[in-house]
């Protein structure tokens, strides 16, 4: 337990620092695209490929991407549901922060720091059922239905296949089904760009967080929010009855309950969404989330 409670508190402590050097001008909200571009393209990697040193699919894998892609697509057709007649933007803003979860940069760190290595293979195969919605199936649809930008499967294939992490899962989920494994060395030093990851995560974190709800959305901003954990909530609490293994149990739960992801900003101003609302919806779920994950990680 106090191996859990300083762990825990070290995490929090990196996300209060990002958060006071940004208010002491040190760091500007803005730095966390260059964080976020350094997590996805180099430390994200390097953690998901040390953590496959040792992989071995089992069927309870599968059951986490398919829990994946079927939370996405409930919430994508609930919020379509719950927003005819709205205002193409409107619409938008539930479409594009209802579903999809940031596993990468939020979760991922907490399973790293928490969980047994089987923990972060269940994450990852978690993230490859999110990252078709994630990476431009949720904003192909909602640009559908909201009359804007139509995008193509060939075109939400091709975000999905220049993401690093999601290429980089691919290559070592195929080596690992066909039994090979990379040299010890590259693990090795893959582990090493993985350590800075929890780090850069949590601090990416602090630098986002922005307390502040515009007045005249403040209602869409809170049903967006109260429809997210609702339905995550409630998915966790199906999960755990699961007759899977513990860890994945957990990489479930923690999923479930991640914030919204940073690239659904880039979409949310695609499809003329209000800037101050979404980044409100962002600034509300990060410390629900990281109060929700630490409960589930001192309670589960």
């Amino acid at each position: 337990m106090d191996a859990l409670v300083t762990k825990a508190g070290g995490l929090l402590l990196m996300v209060a620092l990002g958060y006071i050097l940004k208010r002491r001008g040190m760091f500007r909200q803005e730095d966390s695209r260059l964080l976020s571009k350094i997590i996805v393209n180099l430390t994200l990697p390097g953690a998901l490929i040390s953590g496959f040193s040792d992989f071995r699919l089992v069927p309870s894998m599968l059951v986490v991407l398919a829990a994946a892609a079927a939370a996405n697509a409930l919430l994508l057709l609930i919020a379509a549901l719950a927003t005819r007649g709205r205002p193409g933007p409107v619409r938008a803003l539930y479409m594009l922060n209802a579903p999809s979860y940031n596993i990468g940069t939020f979760v991922l760190p907490f399973v790293q720091s928490f969980l047994p290595p089987d923990g972060l293979l269940a994450v990852s195969m978690f993230d490859a059922g999110n990252s078709p919605f994630n990476c431009g199936g949720a904003y192909a649809l909602t640009a559908a239905l909201t009359g804007g930008e139509r995008l193509t499967i060939r075109s939400v294939l091709g975000k999905m296949i220049r993401s690093v992490p999601f290429d980089t899962f691919l290559v070592i989920l195929g080596l690992g089904l066909l039994n090979l494994h990379l040299p010890q060395p590259v693990y090795t030093v893959a582990g090493m760009f993985g350590q800075a990851n929890a780090f850069l995560a949590m601090l990416m974190i602090g630098l986002l967080l922005e307390p502040k709800i515009p007045t005249e959305s403040r209602s869409d901003v809170l049903r967006v929010v109260a429809l997210r954990y609702g339905f995550g909530l409630a998915g966790a609490a199906v999960c755990w009855l699961l007759p899977l293994p513990a860890e994945v149990r957990q990489v479930l739960v923690l999923s479930l309950l991640a914030p919204v992801p940073s690239v659904a900003l880039a979409y949310c101003d695609r499809a003329g969404c209000d800037p101050g609302a979404v980044g409100a919806i962002h600034s509300l779920c990060i410390p629900i989330s990281l109060v929700f994950t630490l409960l589930a990680l001192f309670l589960l």
